[in-house]
């Protein structure tokens, strides 16, 4: 009796210990930086824009972002991705989704987007969704998946609004980092 008190003490004390240590620290099986460049339609320019309004709350203006920290506007783009924040630089992909203004007393929009890549460097897809508290220097979306050079990748992307010209023209960095690579 006294030899199983012992041995039932000595398990829950090793389970005990193994459950107290530090998390695991997990490193990013591949990495990526890029730029995406949001030009949003605004009635006068047509021929750049890259984003438009596609949805408003009743009565709202589908060239001009509503009132009331943008709440219930929905936008699809379209944008050009870089390896640099330059707008004119060459192009490696597209940024192709959606995103929603979410939230009536912040800027807080929910992201749904892929990375369209086609280059020497990089073929094939990358897709994030997540929330996108925008006031916020730095935020992190889930990478869900990707096709090609990045079939089955998981990970994070944290992202940061690196450049803003009022309300038609934003950029953003994301540094993606795969914690699932296949």
């Amino acid at each position: 009796m006294g030899a199983k008190v012992s041995f039932i003490i000595l398990f829950m004390l090793l389970i005990i210990a193994s459950c107290s240590g530090k998390r695991k620290q997990y490193t990013p099986c591949k990495s990526l930086v890029l730029f995406f460049h949001d030009i949003i339609y605004n009635g006068n320019n047509a021929g750049n824009a890259t984003s438009a309004i596609v949805a408003a709350p009743e009565g709202g203006n589908l060239t001009k972002l509503a009132s009331q920290f943008h709440f219930g506007n929905i936008a699809v783009f379209d944008d050009p991705i870089t390896f640099d924040n330059n707008l004119h630089s060459k192009p490696v992909g597209r940024a192709q989704g959606f995103y929603i203004y979410d939230t009536k007393n912040t800027y807080t929009s929910w992201l749904g987007f892929t990375f369209v890549l086609n280059t020497t460097q990089h073929q094939g897809t990358i897709t994030f969704a997540g929330a996108d508290p925008i006031m916020q220097k730095t935020r992190d979306i889930s990478v869900t998946g990707g096709t090609g050079d990045f079939f089955m990748h998981r990970g994070i992307a944290t992202i940061m609004t690196d450049a803003f010209e009022g309300e038609v023209y934003f950029r953003l960095r994301v540094d993606i980092k795969f914690y699932e690579c296949w």
